[in-house]
C-alpha cells in the first residue's frame, strides 16, 4: 500500500499561491525498492465506504506506528509514542504554510473533536508531524496549531527521520523545493488513526469530512477499549 502526494506549491510574497493538487490513492504499489531497506505495509485496505457509510480505509492487518522522537512545540524533544501513550493518537504529515490541505484537515479535526463528549475527548490525541522542517520551527508550529486546538501536539525536526517514519504508513514526502519561483511541499494528506495498543487499523483519506470524523471516532473509541480491538 502506498499513498502518493499531495502538492502544494507557495510564491513567493506578493505572488499568488497555487492551490494543492491532491492525488489520492495509489493502492497497488507498495514500498519495496524505496530503498531505505524497509518493509512495506501488509497489503492495500479497502477505499469503499464502511458499512455506516463513512469514508475511511480499514486495512487488512495493522500497521505498527513507527518510533519517531522530533522537537515539539516547547522546544524539548517529543516521542510520539509517549506523548500519546493511553489515548487514541490522530496523526497527520504536513505544513504550516499549506495552503489549503494541511489547515482544512486540521479544521476539520478540531470541529470533530468538538462534538464529542468531554470523556471522548480525553482519549483522543492529535499529532501533526511536519514535513517542513526548514520553515516550521517549534514557534511556528506553535502558533499555527494553537489556531485550531491548543491541545494538538507538534513535532518538527529531522527530514529523514520523518520522511522514514512516513514511509512505514506508506504515506509518500518529498524534502521541499523551490520551482518555477514558486516553494514546493509534497506530503502524504491521509490521517492515520494509531490505537492504544500503537497499531493503525483505520486511516481516512484526505478530504475527510468533519461530520465523518464526528460520527465515527466514537466507535473506533468503543473498539480501542475491546480486547484485540484497537481502532
Amino acid at each position: 500500500m502506498f499513498f502518493r502526494h499531495a502538492h502544494n506549491r507557495h510564491a513567493p510574497p506578493g505572488r499568488r499561491s497555487r492551490r494543492a493538487l491532491v492525488l489520492g490513492l495509489f493502492l497497488p504499489a507498495l514500498l519495496a525498492g524505496c530503498g531505505d531497506g524497509a518493509e512495506p505495509p501488509a497489503s492495500a485496505g479497502t477505499t469503499a465506504p464502511a458499512p455506516d457509510g463513512v469514508r475511511r480505509i480499514e486495512l487488512p492487518r495493522p500497521l505498527p506506528q513507527p518510533d519517531l522522537t522530533l522537537t515539539g512545540v516547547s522546544g524539548r524533544p517529543v516521542n510520539l509514542a509517549e506523548a500519546t501513550r493511553g489515548r487514541l493518537a490522530l496523526v497527520f504529515f504536513g505544513y504550516t504554510n499549506c495552503p489549503d490541505v494541511c489547515p482544512t484537515t486540521m479544521a476539520d479535526v478540531a470541529a470533530a473533536l468538538r462534538r464529542l463528549t468531554p470523556g471522548q475527548r480525553a482519549r483522543v490525541a492529535v499529532v501533526f508531524v511536519s514535513s517542513d522542517p526548514w520553515r516550521d520551527t517549534p514557534k511556528a508550529v506553535k502558533s499555527w496549531l494553537a489556531s485550531f486546538d491548543r491541545s494538538f501536539i507538534g513535532m518538527t525536526g529531522d527530514f529523514d527521520r520523518t520522511r522514514a517514519a512516513a514511509r512505514t504508513l506508506g504515506i509518500g514526502l518529498e524534502r521541499p523545493q523551490v520551482r518555477e519561483g514558486g516553494y514546493e511541499v509534497t506530503h502524504g494528506g491521509q490521517l492515520v488513526v494509531f490505537g492504544t495498543d500503537r497499531r493503525a487499523r483505520v486511516i481516512y483519506p484526505s478530504g475527510v469530512s468533519a461530520r465523518d470524523l464526528a460520527a465515527d471516532l466514537p466507535g473506533l473509541l468503543e473498539r480501542d477499549g475491546r480486547p484485540g480491538g484497537a481502532s
